[in-house]
């Protein structure tokens, strides 16, 4: 696979992490430390009336850069959650997005507290990935389809369904789309970005959701910034939306995510 030159410096950095990781922590110590481990239910944000609102929280991103390097975790979790957030995201990618699992653990507790699901954001490309954020607290796991080769893929889903931890599987296209419906895929999430040039269009998602089967829960991400953004989002058939960056720089973080949040299903 060609990717462009930021997505490719992440995979690398990553698959090199992962490698150290094994090395401290082998996978079959995490595959048994997640047989008591819990979380919050993801799928049971889905059940409102409203547009699910997943809301992000992350230091920096490769598109925009820092965004706030010295953000306090747990302040932004708080009022995520009391504004109406359905859910919140959490980035554990380090090169271009500042994030580590440790986030993951700290949002994972205030989840639990508030019955909260939390949704770990990052470039999956290994099993252990899946185990390591179970263990920590997550209640979905973030799988971007264009990164993976079919068989991985295939894998990362079956380990996924064995120990209950819901993927919300990531497309761009319509190509991305067949794949992850064949590999059984429930949660789509059309992402509006392109991750190889980072250009951003809401028209993404409106072309594509329509080839979306009406029984597939569907989350529109990135791209995002109000509350017309979202209705736009909902008239094209979203059951959720993933907003992050638009949120944290608001002046009113609270006034927004109730605006975000607001915004009847169409469906």
């Amino acid at each position: 696979m060609k990717y462009g030159d930021v997505l490719e410096k992440i995979l690398v950095h990553k698959k090199k992490l992962i490698e150290e990781n094994k090395i401290k922590s082998p996978i079959n110590v995490l595959d048994k430390s997640i047989e008591d481990n819990s979380a919050p239910d993801f799928l049971s944000i889905f059940n409102s009336s409203n547009v699910a609102l997943i809301a992000e929280i992350k230091r920096s991103s490769a598109s925009a850069g820092e965004i706030n390097k010295d953000l306090d975790l747990e302040k932004f979790a708080l009022d995520y959650i009391t504004s109406g957030a359905s859910a919140i995201s959490i980035l554990t990618e380090k090169t271009k997005f500042s994030g580590s699992i440790s986030d993951l653990k700290k949002i994972s507790k205030i989840g639990k507290k508030t019955n909260t699901p939390i949704l770990q954001k990052d470039f999956i490309v290994d099993e252990y990935q899946i185990l390591e954020g179970a263990l920590n607290g997550a209640s979905a796991i973030l799988i971007i389809v264009s990164i993976l080769e079919e068989d991985r893929l295939k894998s990362l889903l079956n380990l996924c369904s064995e120990i209950s931890m819901p993927p919300l599987v990531e497309v761009f296209n319509e190509k991305e789309l067949n794949v992850a419906l064949k590999y059984g895929a429930n949660i789509i999430g059309i992402n509006n970005r392109n991750l190889n040039n980072l250009e951003t269009s809401l028209d993404v998602f409106e072309k594509l959701a329509p080839e979306v089967p009406k029984d597939k829960i569907l989350i529109a991400e990135s791209g995002l910034k109000n509350i017309d953004d979202v209705k736009r989002m909902a008239n094209a058939g979203a059951d959720a939306v993933l907003i992050g960056e638009s949120i944290l720089i608001n002046n009113d973080i609270q006034n927004h995510i109730k605006q975000l949040s607001s915004v009847k299903k169409c469906k």
